[in-house]
Protein backbone atom coordinates (compact mmCIF):
# COMPACT_ATOMS: atom_id res chain seq x y z
CA UNK A 1 0.00 0.00 0.00
CA UNK A 2 1.41 2.98 -1.02
CA UNK A 3 1.26 6.92 1.73
CA UNK A 4 -0.61 6.49 4.93
CA UNK A 5 -3.73 4.54 6.07
CA UNK A 6 -7.01 6.57 5.72
CA UNK A 7 -8.17 8.00 9.16
CA UNK A 8 -12.20 6.94 9.38
CA UNK A 9 -13.97 9.64 10.82
CA UNK A 10 -17.37 7.79 10.97
CA UNK A 11 -18.50 5.79 13.91
CA UNK A 12 -20.71 3.94 12.27
CA UNK A 13 -18.20 2.21 10.31
CA UNK A 14 -15.74 1.95 13.44
CA UNK A 15 -18.71 0.23 15.30
CA UNK A 16 -19.29 -1.86 12.79
CA UNK A 17 -15.13 -2.76 12.75
CA UNK A 18 -15.19 -3.58 15.29
CA UNK A 19 -18.13 -5.46 15.74
CA UNK A 20 -16.84 -7.78 13.26
CA UNK A 21 -13.79 -8.25 14.93
CA UNK A 22 -15.01 -8.96 18.11
CA UNK A 23 -17.46 -11.92 16.39
CA UNK A 24 -14.03 -13.29 15.68
CA UNK A 25 -12.65 -13.02 18.35
CA UNK A 26 -15.61 -14.44 20.10
CA UNK A 27 -15.10 -17.60 17.90
CA UNK A 28 -11.71 -17.91 18.63
CA UNK A 29 -10.26 -17.22 14.88
CA UNK A 30 -8.42 -14.02 15.52
CA UNK A 31 -6.66 -11.88 18.69
CA UNK A 32 -7.22 -7.87 18.71
CA UNK A 33 -6.40 -5.00 20.64
CA UNK A 34 -7.70 -1.52 21.00
CA UNK A 35 -6.20 1.35 21.66
CA UNK A 36 -7.22 4.97 22.78
CA UNK A 37 -4.80 7.55 22.47
CA UNK A 38 -5.48 11.04 23.65
CA UNK A 39 -2.40 13.95 23.44
CA UNK A 40 -1.65 15.43 27.30
CA UNK A 41 -3.78 18.55 27.68
CA UNK A 42 -4.08 21.03 25.05
CA UNK A 43 -5.90 23.24 24.37
CA UNK A 44 -7.87 25.24 20.88
CA UNK A 45 -7.04 24.60 17.48
CA UNK A 46 -3.54 23.55 18.77
CA UNK A 47 -5.41 20.25 19.65
CA UNK A 48 -7.67 19.56 16.65
CA UNK A 49 -4.01 19.99 14.39
CA UNK A 50 -2.13 17.93 17.37
CA UNK A 51 -5.22 15.10 16.94
CA UNK A 52 -4.66 15.25 13.11
CA UNK A 53 -0.48 15.13 13.07
CA UNK A 54 -1.02 12.18 15.62
CA UNK A 55 -3.37 10.21 13.16
CA UNK A 56 -0.96 11.04 10.28
CA UNK A 57 2.36 9.58 12.26
CA UNK A 58 0.49 6.44 13.18
CA UNK A 59 -0.91 5.91 9.71
CA UNK A 60 2.36 6.28 7.89
CA UNK A 61 3.42 3.51 10.79
CA UNK A 62 1.16 1.08 11.12
CA UNK A 63 0.04 -2.47 9.06
CA UNK A 64 -2.11 -1.76 6.11
CA UNK A 65 -4.85 -3.55 8.15
CA UNK A 66 -4.68 -1.75 11.16
CA UNK A 67 -7.61 0.95 11.50
CA UNK A 68 -7.25 4.59 13.00
CA UNK A 69 -10.78 6.20 14.09
CA UNK A 70 -11.31 9.58 15.46
CA UNK A 71 -12.97 9.24 18.80
CA UNK A 72 -15.17 12.61 19.73
CA UNK A 73 -13.00 15.47 19.09
CA UNK A 74 -9.89 14.81 21.46
CA UNK A 75 -8.92 11.44 20.90
CA UNK A 76 -8.04 8.44 18.54
CA UNK A 77 -9.27 5.02 18.54
CA UNK A 78 -6.65 2.30 17.02
CA UNK A 79 -7.52 -1.20 16.54
CA UNK A 80 -4.38 -3.56 15.77
CA UNK A 81 -5.67 -7.12 14.75
CA UNK A 82 -3.07 -10.18 15.14
CA UNK A 83 -1.71 -8.11 18.15
CA UNK A 84 -1.69 -10.48 21.37
CA UNK A 85 -1.94 -10.08 25.03
CA UNK A 86 1.89 -10.55 25.11
CA UNK A 87 2.74 -8.08 22.47
CA UNK A 88 0.19 -5.46 23.45
CA UNK A 89 2.64 -3.53 25.74
CA UNK A 90 5.37 -2.99 23.27
CA UNK A 91 3.04 -2.02 20.52
CA UNK A 92 1.58 0.89 22.44
CA UNK A 93 5.16 2.29 23.76
CA UNK A 94 6.22 2.04 19.91
CA UNK A 95 2.99 4.56 19.58
CA UNK A 96 4.15 6.61 22.24
CA UNK A 97 7.29 7.05 21.11
CA UNK A 98 6.20 7.33 17.45
CA UNK A 99 4.13 10.87 18.97
CA UNK A 100 7.05 12.03 21.59
CA UNK A 101 9.85 11.46 19.23
CA UNK A 102 9.65 14.57 17.30
CA UNK A 103 7.76 17.68 18.24
CA UNK A 104 4.92 18.88 16.29
CA UNK A 105 5.62 22.76 13.84
CA UNK A 106 2.78 24.86 14.27
CA UNK A 107 1.42 26.12 11.16
CA UNK A 108 1.56 29.61 10.66
CA UNK A 109 4.22 30.44 12.87
CA UNK A 110 6.45 27.75 12.51
CA UNK A 111 7.07 27.08 16.53
CA UNK A 112 7.70 23.61 17.76
CA UNK A 113 5.36 21.86 20.27
CA UNK A 114 6.30 19.30 22.46
CA UNK A 115 3.41 16.95 22.53
CA UNK A 116 2.87 13.82 25.30
CA UNK A 117 0.08 11.19 24.79
CA UNK A 118 -1.41 8.83 27.13
CA UNK A 119 -2.12 5.57 25.53
CA UNK A 120 -4.73 3.12 27.17
CA UNK A 121 -5.02 -0.96 25.17
CA UNK A 122 -7.71 -3.06 25.74
CA UNK A 123 -7.49 -7.07 24.04
CA UNK A 124 -10.89 -8.18 22.57
CA UNK A 125 -12.77 -10.83 24.74
CA UNK A 126 -16.02 -11.85 23.33
CA UNK A 127 -17.36 -8.39 25.15
CA UNK A 128 -19.57 -5.87 23.90
CA UNK A 129 -17.86 -3.11 21.37
CA UNK A 130 -18.88 -0.45 23.98
CA UNK A 131 -17.66 -2.11 27.02
CA UNK A 132 -14.57 -2.88 25.10
CA UNK A 133 -13.86 1.08 24.09
CA UNK A 134 -15.04 2.14 27.79
CA UNK A 135 -12.08 -0.08 29.14
CA UNK A 136 -9.57 1.33 26.80
CA UNK A 137 -10.99 4.80 27.84
CA UNK A 138 -10.04 3.24 31.92
CA UNK A 139 -6.57 2.29 30.91
CA UNK A 140 -6.14 5.51 28.98
CA UNK A 141 -6.74 7.59 31.88
CA UNK A 142 -5.21 5.22 34.25
CA UNK A 143 -1.70 5.69 32.61
CA UNK A 144 -2.69 8.93 32.41
CA UNK A 145 -2.94 9.40 36.17
CA UNK A 146 -0.11 6.95 37.03
CA UNK A 147 2.38 9.18 34.75
CA UNK A 148 3.21 6.02 32.49
CA UNK A 149 1.65 7.13 29.85
CA UNK A 150 0.36 3.16 28.73
CA UNK A 151 -1.66 1.30 30.33
CA UNK A 152 -3.38 -2.11 29.27
CA UNK A 153 -6.73 -2.38 31.05
CA UNK A 154 -6.93 -5.19 33.68
CA UNK A 155 -9.84 -6.21 35.71
CA UNK A 156 -8.39 -4.21 39.04
CA UNK A 157 -8.93 -1.02 36.94
CA UNK A 158 -12.50 -1.89 36.62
Amino acid sequence: MDGPLPVADNIVEMVQWLENARKKVAEGSAQCCVVVCAPNPIEGAALELTVGEIADRFACSLRSYDKIYRHGREKLLIALPHVNTDDAPSVLQRLHDIVERMPFKMPGNGLDLSVTVSLGGAMMDGSPVQELINRADKAMEAGRNSGNRNCIWSPELA
